[in-house]
């Protein structure tokens, strides 16, 4: 497992890339790094945009099967994937996030916030 605390900011969503990329580098998990860099960016910038800090991040494995990775904010207010229109300036990461995961959810934590994890699975057997 690995947590770290982000920032909170514009900057946060590329330290997020960075640390789920050289996590995943040189594991099992590696063919899963440009997704999961693509979809906890989009979590993180719902976080800057609609939410405030402090926010943590935290990537779980169980190579070589699967990845979560949770991203924790002071908002209790949930992500909606919107329905998609082509002039859309904005509102599609949660979109991706719901067609590119394998799994994805909202834990609220009452009073504190709340946890918006997904989870690639690489479909290798038990």
């Amino acid at each position: 497992m690995v947590e770290e605390a982000l920032a909170f900011g514009p900057r946060a969503c590329g330290s997020a890339r960075h640390l789920v990329g050289a996590t995943l580098e040189h594991t099992s998990l590696q063919q899963m790094g440009n997704v999961a860099e693509l979809l906890v960016s989009e979590l993180v910038s719902n976080v800057v945009r609609h939410a405030s800090g402090p926010m943590r991040l935290r990537l779980l494995g169980s190579p070589p099967r699967a990845l979560r990775v949770e991203v924790d904010d002071c908002s209790e207010k949930a992500p909606v994937v919107l329905p998609l229109s082509p002039d859309a300036f904005s509102g599609r990461g949660m979109a991706l996030v719901d067609s590119l995961a394998s799994d994805w959810g909202v834990v609220r934590h009452a009073g504190h916030g709340k946890t918006v994890w997904f989870e690639l699975g690489t479909g290798a057997p038990d």
